[in-house]
């Protein structure tokens, strides 16, 4: 089974490595969130619940590796994924880039952030 279904639309040309997708989700808390200076109970401000991170790895031909490059060095883009059995389509951003070339193939390692 596909994990990443297609990013803007287009199938990427390789899958991520089986251990090379993982999901993460996290919530975003205000910087008003902390622990009591009197009590230490912690004081949480949640602005945002559920927040996607993927941590991607790729490997194939440079070519399949230089599409799936293009396709995640937009500003944004909306991805399509499966998560726990669910299609979720959401627009993310990409953290850092990183290529390995081999000769004739190519690993890329990318985190992807939802917006």
């Amino acid at each position: 089974m596909q994990a990443l279904l297609s990013i803007n639309g287009i199938a990427p040309a390789v899958q991520p490595l089986t251990d090379g997708f993982s999901a993460e989700r996290s919530d975003l808390l205000s910087d008003s969130s902390g622990r009591s200076a009197e009590t230490g109970a912690a004081i949480r401000s949640l602005v945002r619940q559920g927040v996607f991170k993927l941590s991607l790895k790729f490997k194939g031909t440079t070519a399949e590796i230089a599409q799936v490059n293009g396709l995640v060095s937009a500003f944004t883009q909306r991805v399509s994924f499966v998560y726990l059995g669910e299609t979720y389509t959401i627009d993310m951003y990409p953290g850092n880039r990183s290529v390995i070339e081999n000769g004739m193939t190519a690993e890329l390692t990318v985190s992807l952030v939802q917006i």
